[in-house]
């Protein structure tokens, strides 16, 4: 019967007394449970006659004695075991090592493992079928320890068209083998992968690419097959020189087995490149160097450009194709591109400051799409816009410490070289592209990517927006890049009031200065002061307060300097946090050479404008040659008064209010009120708002907030607030002896009180029930 059955079942067992696989425990169990791991676990193809699968162990902790422990362990449906080894450990302290080979008929319970000194313990297999057996364990005295085996399928039948894990399964029948399974082998996915491990961008010169040809199971390359690499129009496959069965990366040439081992000790030169046109073919010599272990072979090989109306720039994606199944199907073996470089900013997000010093802006890129893109000894030019000027490059001041031939930056065997400034003005920095030290060839080595860091700027005061840098010069580079935001320093806002000529102590609108950022006022540790100037013909009647109501900037001193025309603010010191600073109880003097129109704010000074000082200095004498921007010294204007009319020599008003009546005259013209005067507790009050009126405030300088009631005018700011007794007349409180009402909608106060606010005279006329007001 043995000598007709074509398949028989061995299994080899090995009872070996190892360390490091199973250890008696004499305590208490570290893990009470049963467990089955992967060892190995292989990849094998589908329709193999005999496969060398993986192996997975059997722990049981502890094992117990009281009961039989038995499980059916079996492949998946269409396998056939020939052989499956078991390595145990022993319990007895002498490790002796017993090794038992027997055929399918001796597998009805045929003792695989023994111990029968102080443990008698016993391991048995039986009822083999084609793809499982039985496996038993017993022991007589092994209550309590842990007991290790290690289960290897040596010798298996793979079916055709098997796929994914192969998978061992244990169906408990008793005892301590519990159900489970385990992966103890992969079906490889189509036997050879290839991979570009290295590739170039290369021009119409041409470049190389080293490739990576791989089996995922030993004997897959053979000589009847080819494996194919198939270039797209316009490109060639170049001779492989296998330089004697060695790499050599520096000169892109060579071939080599990383891994494994071919037949009849063969060595990579069994292996064939075959360079035909737009396609390399592959195989080995014979197939008795099919590989006994599965390898891996490294190769360079030279793509040639033969039809540049042809060749495509950017990525160049050979075909995989021929007799096996590879993975993946296609792979990039290179990048064909032009001679050129581009020049970028880093980061065009920056924020710098109008009219100040040293502001650091993009570090800028100049990037090779190929080696040699750039040639040595032609030039690149970077151009500011006339609002600003080269302070720093490369953290060296450009007119007195970085010197004409100083390298900026180096990579790939180039270096890029300060040259200078060039034009009037200074605006243009010149580099030349030159070889590096111990390159002697025409330029890069590789694409090479040539930064410009530490660049600062200097900035006119009062120009806004994106900051261009034009690049140009013979390297071929050219183009537009923004290298940062320019903003002012602060912002700048106002209330607004009309003022008259020839009148002084007149009031203006309040002032708010905030600054974009923390330090942005930068006072260089309190030695520069905010300067806010006024025209000519305008002076400050008296020094105004200045508070700061955000932030942490702290103000060291306020004065009026310029015959009053300025107001200096100085600072303690920079801020940490942004802050706000707010300019309120402003009189203005005017006199009448002022013309009709808005009265313009300068807001400047050191601490907001230093550029128009500030210069190169390129003797080192500690002395400015010349001024960046001479003049320039405000970022903006604000409008805090308007000068409406000319006064006249005898300006006078005239207003009439009667009793209980919503008509009043001024100068004798009759105008209408939405609420009338009356009597209240012998007092008789006039709405605030028509009294205002009356008297020449015009309606945009009377406010109400919806608390007070604010008017501006006739040099006075007078504020009333409903249910309060205090009336506020240029800061000042005054205390009526009632308290102001509203009656519908309008706020009414006691005429004297009104008078004495606006600085009127007024008259009472019982018979006729008239207020009378002059001013």
């Amino acid at each position: 019967m043995a000598k007709t059955r074509k398949k028989w079942l061995s299994i080899l067992v090995t009872l070996a007394m190892l360390v490091g696989l199973m250890v008696p425990f004499a305590g208490p169990a570290a893990a009470v449970g049963t467990a089955y791991t992967p060892i190995t676990v292989p990849t094998v193809e589908d329709d193999t006659a005999h496969a060398k699968l993986g192996s997975f162990q059997i722990e049981i902790d502890p094992m117990y004695s009281s009961v039989t422990s038995e499980a059916w362990i079996e492949l998946p449906q269409d396998y056939e075991i020939y052989q499956v080894q078991f390595t145990g450990l022993g319990l007895d302290a002498s490790n002796a090592v017993t090794r038992v080979t027997f055929t399918d008929q001796q597998a009805v319970n045929k003792v695989v493992y023994e111990e029968s000194g102080k443990y008698n313990t016993f391991v048995t297999v039986s009822d083999k079928t084609k793809r499982g057996f039985k496996l038993s364990f017993s022991g007589g005295n092994i209550s309590g320890q842990k007991f290790r085996l290690l289960v290897e399928f040596t010798d298996v039948k793979v079916p055709a068209g098997a796929s994914g894990d192969i998978k061992a399964t244990i169906k408990n029948i008793s005892g301590q083998l519990v159900d489970g399974s385990v992966v103890i082998g992969k079906i490889a996915g189509g036997g050879l992968q290839v991979a570009a491990v290295d590739t170039d961008t290369f021009s119409d010169a041409g470049g190389y690419v080293k490739i990576r040809l791989e089996e995922t199971v030993a004997g897959k390359l053979n000589a009847k097959d080819e494996l194919k690499l198939e270039l797209p129009d316009g490109f060639e496959w170049g001779d492989v020189n296998i330089n004697g069965g060695t790499l050599d990366d520096t000169k892109n040439v060579g071939a080599k087995i990383i891994y494994g081992t071919l037949g009849s000790s063969g060595d990579v030169s069994k292996v064939k490149f075959i360079s035909d046109g737009d396609t390399l073919k592959m195989s080995l010599v014979d197939d008795v160097y099919k590989s006994t272990d599965k390898v891996a072979i490294d190769f360079w090989v030279p793509i040639k450009v033969t039809d540049t109306s042809k060749a495509k720039y950017g990525d160049v994606i050979a075909k995989v194709k021929g007799d096996y199944t590879v993975s993946p199907s296609e792979i990039i073996v290179g990048t064909y591109g032009e001679y050129k470089a581009t020049v970028s900013a880093k980061d065009s997000s920056k924020v710098v400051y109008a009219g100040q010093h040293d502001q650091e802006v993009s570090d800028i890129k100049i990037t090779e799409a190929m080696k040699e893109s750039l040639v040595p000894g032609r030039t690149i030019t970077l151009t500011l816009p006339p609002n600003a000027r080269w302070w720093k490059i490369d953290d060296q001041r450009v007119d007195n410490q970085l010197k004409p031939g100083d390298s900026v930056d180096e990579d790939s065997g180039i270096k890029l070289v300060f040259k200078g400034l060039e034009g009037t003005d200074d605006r243009t920095a010149k580099f030349t592209v030159e070889l590096a030290s111990g390159n002697t060839g025409k330029g890069s080595t590789d694409k090479a990517e040539l930064t410009i860091e530490n660049i600062t700027v200097d900035l006119q005061a009062g120009y806004t927006g994106d900051l261009v840098v034009e690049v140009g010069g013979s390297a071929g580079v050219s183009g537009r890049i923004t290298v940062a935001k320019v903003v002012n320093p602060v912002t700048v806002t106002a209330e607004k009031t009309n003022v008259q000529l020839g009148k002084a102590n007149q009031v203006a609108g309040k002032i708010t200065i905030t600054e974009q950022g923390a330090g942005a006022i930068d006072t260089d540790d309190g030695k520069r002061e905010l300067v806010l100037g006024l025209p000519s013909g305008v002076k400050f009647s008296s020094k105004p307060e200045v508070k700061v109501t955000k932030g942490d900037i702290e103000i060291d001193q306020v004065s009026l300097v310029n015959d009053d025309r300025d107001l200096k603010i100085k600072f303690k010191d920079d801020s940490n946090e942004a802050s706000t600073i707010e300019i309120s109880g402003i009189y203005y003097d005017i006199d009448r050479t002022v013309g009709e129109g808005d009265i313009q704010v300068k807001v400047g000074g050191p601490a907001l404008v230093i550029t128009d000082t500030e210069g190169y200095d390129k003797d080192k004498d500690g002395v400015v040659d010349k001024a960046f921007f001479p003049g320039d010294d405000y970022v903006v204007k604000v409008v805090n008064a308007t000068v409406v009319t000319p006064a006249p020599s005898e300006a006078r008003q005239t207003a009439v209010f009667t009793i209980n009546s919503t008509t009043y005259t001024v100068n004798g013209v009759q105008s209408t009120m939405d609420v009338a005067p009356y009597i209240k507790d012998s007092r008789t009050y006039l709405p605030i708002r028509y009294v205002a009126y009356a008297l020449g405030i015009s309606p945009e300088n009377v406010i109400w907030d919806g608390v007070k009631a604010t008017f501006i005018g006739q040099g006075r700011v007078v504020q009333v607030t409903p249910g309060s007794a205090i009336l506020s007349i240029n800061g000042a409180p005054v205390t009526m002896d009632v308290v102001a009402e509203v009656v519908n909608g309008r706020v009414m106060v006691p005429f004297r009180w009104v008078a004495q606010a606006f600085g009127a005279q007024v008259d009472w006329d019982e018979a006729t029930q008239t207020v009378t007001m002059k001013l």
